[in-house]
């Protein structure tokens, strides 16, 4: 009989005894997972957020920091202190005081370098291309030059031979094609513009065979 006593008190003793361990695990858990979540919380709010480089959503884990206020603070950068969050919409002396010892004022992104501009011309260079046009024409002009006892006809001639003659030029030797066939030399004066003048001076360089 006392041997039946004695296990029914072993029993009752170890149901308690796993009471008790189920009792300290569950006030154990709760108590570990409240110190992780508080070593979480220390280590945001010791970590400080720069509002010249942060993106919206750490801007928008600050206290009292909406999306609109958050995406305002984006577009209001850069921002050399705190206190020049008071240009931003809805950012109060009241709600920046708030977050002072969160927030941190980093250098702004520097902008991409923009190309430089060519250099400007120098007068000198500016004249060149004048001067080197002023040469061709002349050289041209030289080049078109008559040949000593060289002969024009001027039924047959081109444009450009007959620019060659002394005191003719583009319009003068269109006009001599247009009135074209020519029987003699004095026939040229028949040309508007080309007077006894003219005609003297190439007379000896023209035929009309």
């Amino acid at each position: 009989m006392l041997k039946k006593v004695l296990a029914g008190f072993s029993v009752i003793g170890g149901c308690f005894l796993c009471f008790a361990l189920v009792a300290a695990l569950i006030t154990v858990a709760p108590d570990v997972s409240s110190a992780a979540s508080k070593k979480k919380a220390e280590a945001a709010s010791t970590s400080t957020v720069d509002i010249n480089t942060a993106d919206q959503k750490a801007l928008e884990a600050l206290p009292g920091i909406g999306a609109a206020t958050a995406k305002a603070i984006i577009a209001g950068r850069p921002y050399k202190s705190v206190d020049d969050l008071k240009r931003v919409k809805g950012m109060s002396d009241k709600k920046i005081n708030t977050i002072r010892n969160k927030v941190t004022v980093g250098a702004a992104a520097t902008p991409a370098p923009s190309a430089t501009p060519a250099p400007r011309a120098t007068a000198a260079e500016k004249k060149a291309p004048v001067a080197e046009k002023a040469a061709k024409t002349k050289s041209s002009k030289s080049a078109g030059k008559l040949a000593p006892g060289q002969k024009v006809n001027i039924n047959t001639a081109s444009q450009q031979e007959l620019e060659a003659l002394p005191g003719i030029g583009p319009k003068k030797a269109q006009d001599i094609i247009k009135g074209r066939p020519y029987d003699k030399p004095e026939d040229i004066m028949k040309v508007k513009g080309i007077k006894q003048g003219i005609y003297n001076k190439i007379k000896d360089n023209i035929v009309v065979k």
